[in-house]
């Protein structure tokens, strides 16, 4: 499942975010048009009323034209504020938003109402109707049957109904068949909505949609109880504790980096710049209501800023509503109901204390790894590293080493109770000093974690402030850091045992993996792991962190296999039981003695298939539904690359699998080729990922990752030979895009489109609709399937199925029915449907010239009704009008003529079949030559001929 990591947004205004009213600073001399004076002067008005913060409305919708002059002279108009605070650049940035959203006409957030459980208006006359209509029905069954008595009934329904010619037994099959219409209708409508919201909410946050996805109709949500809540967290996180100042070992990891010193730290402008890059424009913003956005766009505060936050570290001081946060608690598992520990709190920080602890967060982990501080077993955080990957790849290595040497191989799988949430702020300092962070910086973290304090919430409901003298925010990119930096000295502790597994004699010995707080011990015998087991219990214990005993485990294995064991005992009497004969999810991945890869298989497999399933029974239109399996199900069987051993076929069976599913959802014709359906849209295909394909991808890039490493155990994870490739993943992919474009091109049927169009087109306009992917999925497929030759046509039926159907045309019966004849050349249809399609693209054209040279026009163009003569001062257009001349002409009637003071522009509409648009664009030119000729003589102005011609697959 997608997890949540960010609540929904809310505009309810925040109370807590209070700053002192800002004094009218001196300004400084500058040189500002009428227009930035007017903006300044909005700006210095809505700073010093310091009103309540609302969110502001995104910008996501906004064409760049207009807003780029917007922000330009924003940028101009701040540069000459004097600003002296903080405080007060956060209050210009915000005022500088407000004004910013005010001047572009965007509605203010409203504020938050009570959910409508009232019908539209629409739905509401519709289900009055059919209400209408079976009181109808009722009655005539009653007269029908002798059993109605109202009189005045009885003529209301023969006046309606015409029963005087008319019988009983007929209107009333009318009526039923209104009742099915009008019900039809609503569910019509309603889909119609529920295409439109998905769609939109798909484009603007793709994680709520999946989540959207997930839920279903019968899922009740229950709040937490609000006092117990609260209880649970207070006590978590306002119960200060320290480590042990008198541990032995401490000593030892202070002196392993007694040498080295990080230089104390001045934050630049251009530090800002860059790392202000990396913010998201619109994610939930702090109780400071900023987005990203506005930081990284208004530039001409980043000089500001930097000086400001010198300031701050110089200072060691920071303010209060810097280091105050929104914590939304988001329920794990649903199974488990609303217990208070079942919260997974995410904290929504103002965007200014995020860009500041970012800074400082890039430059700690600059120095860590220029004096290789970071330890190799620890993957969380680490640039240029794989993450979980890495350590899966490692672990699957020992796993495989151990069977095939039949060695002897003991595990145990730790688990931290509340790990972010228990880890003693004093513990975060003492190792920032020990490996040597520069004063400022770690003088700034002491002072920044002293203040730190949150609003707790569940949904839009508050359920009060609490102080955080315990553990670590979860919403910034300095906090895992610090909890990474706070886990070093077990590494460095394990290391020291000189215990482990080693895969051959000579080979590094391995004692650990580390990922955030998930570490996996390994050694040799049951002695050795209860003595790595017992080392990472006195650290834990040491620096007042807890293990969650019911969540570790153990498997010992002997000569390749798996033993019974009594497990690991513990000081306390408690004891680590052997996890047998269940598998352990370590890392989202299902083990014991080895990788259970059947198992996981099924598991992946089946999520795929559902994911898969779901996306095509929504109402995204093409272009989203591929989107939507590339990013949320092709990732589940990505993720396993490298890991699981899949074959061949398993693959495509899966890729079997998703294009069945495209098939029962209409979304891909049976006929239809494959081989395009993988290619990217701009190159005419639909741009779904091939399982196989994304699998070898990755696995061709893990190879590459891995042979390019020159960490110790990875290059013995080379040496195991788990990769194999011989191309990188761009040659792979570039090599595999190829074969199957060549195979599409040299297809006798479905390649017959490409050779139609080839150096006839233009083939980024001819694929633009693909691109853009905005048509239905069940059209989008039917579209290709028509230029592949896919459907079943009379012609196909006769001559490629050998059937004995006769191939001439059922309508013409004259040529042989080709989706080509039946789409251009069909005489039958060519003043009924042809004539509507030519119609159309020509009313379209007259609507946009109409808004070019504003003239009256229909709010959209199927709504536009073009009048013969439509001029004013900029131009004159005709429509359909037959020019007068000296001469008589033969062709004097284009479809749109455009008369401007200096130019004539004759515009004729044509849609022929796709090998015949160079043709048809020749005969259009050379048919109204005569034309320009003589209206460049009568009129005297230059003439230009416009054919538009488009391809005889055209929507409407």
């Amino acid at each position: 499942m997608v997890e949540q990591i960010e609540p929904e947004e809310s505009v309810e205004p925040l109370q807590e975010f209070e700053e002192p009213a800002l004094e009218t600073p001196v300004e400084p001399p500058g040189t500002l048009t009428a227009r930035q004076q007017e903006l300044k002067d909005k700006i210095m008005a809505h700073a010093a009323a310091n009103a309540i913060r609302q969110r502001r409305p995104t910008l996501k919708t906004v064409p760049k034209r207009h807003l780029a002059p917007l922000m330009k002279d924003m940028n101009a108009v701040l540069s000459t504020v004097q600003i002296t605070s903080i405080e007060q650049t956060n209050q210009y940035a915000y005022s500088a938003a407000v004004i910013v959203t005010e001047e572009l006409g965007l509605l203010q957030p409203r504020q938050p109402q009570r959910k409508s459980t009232g019908k539209p208006k629409w739905k509401v006359r519709l289900e009055l109707k059919i209400k209408k209509l079976r009181s109808d029905a009722s009655n005539l069954k009653n007269m029908k049957e002798r059993k109605l008595k109202n009189d005045k009934i009885k003529q209301y329904l023969i006046r309606k109904y015409w029963l005087n010619t008319r019988k009983i037994e007929e209107a009333l099959e009318i009526v039923k068949e209104q009742i099915t219409a009008t019900a039809r209708k609503i569910e019509r409508y309603e889909a119609r909505i529920i295409q439109y919201r998905q769609n939109q909410l798909f484009q603007s946050d793709q994680r709520r949609f999946y989540q959207s996805l997930n839920q279903t109709t019968d899922t009740v949500t229950i709040k937490p109880v609000k006092t117990a809540t609260t209880k649970f967290w207070k006590e978590l996180w306002e119960n200060n504790k320290n480590y042990n100042k008198n541990a032995g070992w401490i000593k030892e990891f202070e002196g392993k980096f007694s040498q080295n010193k990080m230089e104390q730290m001045e934050i630049t402008s251009e530090m800002i710049s860059k790392r202000v890059q990396k913010a998201k424009n619109w994610t939930l913003p702090g109780s400071d209501q900023l987005h990203g956005f506005w930081l990284k766009h208004l530039i001409s505060l980043h000089g500001k800023m930097a000086q400001q936050f010198n300031e701050t570290l110089q200072k060691g001081s920071i303010s209060e509503w810097l280091t105050t946060g929104r914590t939304y608690l988001i329920q794990k598992d649903p199974a488990k109901g609303a217990a208070p520990g079942n919260y997974r709190p995410i904290t929504c920080l103002p965007t200014m204390f995020k860009l500041l602890t970012g800074i400082i967060a890039d430059r700690i982990q600059d120095y860590l790894e220029e004096k290789n501080i970071l330890p190799d077993e620890q993957k969380g955080n680490k640039r240029k590293s794989r993450g979980t990957k890495d350590q899966l790849l490692i672990d699957k290595m020992i796993l495989e080493n151990c069977k095939s040497r039949k060695a002897n191989l003991h595990m145990t799988w730790i688990d931290y109770k509340k790990a972010f949430d228990s880890l003693p702020h004093s513990w975060i300092i003492k190792c920032l000093d020990a490996i040597g962070i520069s004063k400022n910086v770690g003088t700034f973290i002491e002072n920044m974690m002293e203040h730190w304090k949150t609003e707790l919430f569940v949904g839009n409901e508050s359920y009060g402030l609490v102080n955080i003298r315990r553990g670590i925010f979860q919403g910034d990119s300095l906090s895992p850091l610090l909890f990474i930096i706070a886990m070093i000295p077990l590494s460095t502790i394990l290391q020291k045992t000189n215990l482990g597994y080693q895969t051959s004699k000579n080979s590094h010995k391995i004692s650990h993996l580390m990922y955030m707080d998930d570490p996996k011990l390994y050694g040799k015998t049951g002695t050795e792991i209860q003595s790595l087991t017992n080392t990472v219990r006195i650290f834990s214990t040491d620096i007042s962190m807890e293990f969650g005993l019911d969540k570790c485990s153990t498997v010992a294995l002997k000569k390749g296999k798996i033993i019974e064991s009594e497990g690991i005992n513990m000081p306390n009497g408690q004891t680590i039981k052997c996890h047998q004969p269940e598998a352990y999810k370590y890392l989202g991945i299902l083990q014991l003695d080895n990788i259970k890869h059947e198992h996981v298989k099924t598991v992946v497999s089946k999520e795929y298939t559902q994911r898969v399933r779901k996306i095509l029974k929504s109402k995204l239109n093409g272009g989203n539904t591929i989107k939507a399996i590339n990013t949320w199900a092709i990732p589940v069987i990505r993720y396993t690359t490298g890991i699981i051993n899949w074959t061949q076929a398993e693959l495509d069976n899966l890729d079997r699998k998703t294009r069945k599913l495209m098939t029962i959802h209409h979304s891909l014709h049976p006929r239809s080729d494959v081989d395009r359906l993988y290619l990217p849209r701009r190159s005419g295909g639909r741009g779904l990922l091939q399982v196989k394909q994304a699998v070898k991808e990755e696995e061709h890039a893990l190879a590459e990752y891995v042979k390019q490493s020159e960490e110790p155990v990875l290059i013995e994870v080379k040496n195991q030979k788990l990769l194999k490739a011989q191309q990188t993943k761009n040659q792979y992919k570039k090599t595999t895009l190829q074969t199957r474009a060549d195979s599409w091109h040299n297809k006798t049927l479905h390649g017959k489109f490409l050779d139609k169009i080839e150096g006839k087109a233009d083939k980024e306009k001819t694929w633009l609709w693909l691109t853009n992917g905005t048509l239905k999925k069940e059209t989008e497929g039917l579209i290709l399937a028509a230029q592949e030759q896919a459907i079943r046509t009379n012609a196909i039926k006769a001559k490629i199925e050998k059937s004995a159907d006769v191939p001439k045309c059922r309508l013409c019966k004259e040529t042989d029915e080709t989706i080509d004849h039946l789409l251009s050349c069909c005489k039958k249809i060519a003043q009924t449907d042809y004539k509507q399609r030519h119609n159309y693209v020509a009313q379209m054209i007259h609507w946009n010239l109409c808004l070019k040279y504003q003239l009256p026009a229909a709010k959209n163009w199927w709504d536009h009704k073009p009048a013969k003569v439509l001029e004013n001062e900029h131009a004159k257009i005709l429509w359909d009008f037959r020019i007068q001349t000296n001469k008589v002409l033969e062709h004097n009637t284009p479809d749109i003529t455009v008369v401007e003071k200096k130019k004539v522009w004759i515009i004729d509409v044509a849609i022929p079949g796709d090998s015949r648009i160079d043709e048809k664009q020749q005969e259009k030119l050379s048919r109204y030559q005569d034309l320009k000729i003589e209206l460049q003589r009568l009129w005297q102005k230059p003439v230009q001929v416009v054919p538009v011609v488009s391809a005889g697959i055209w929507k409407q």
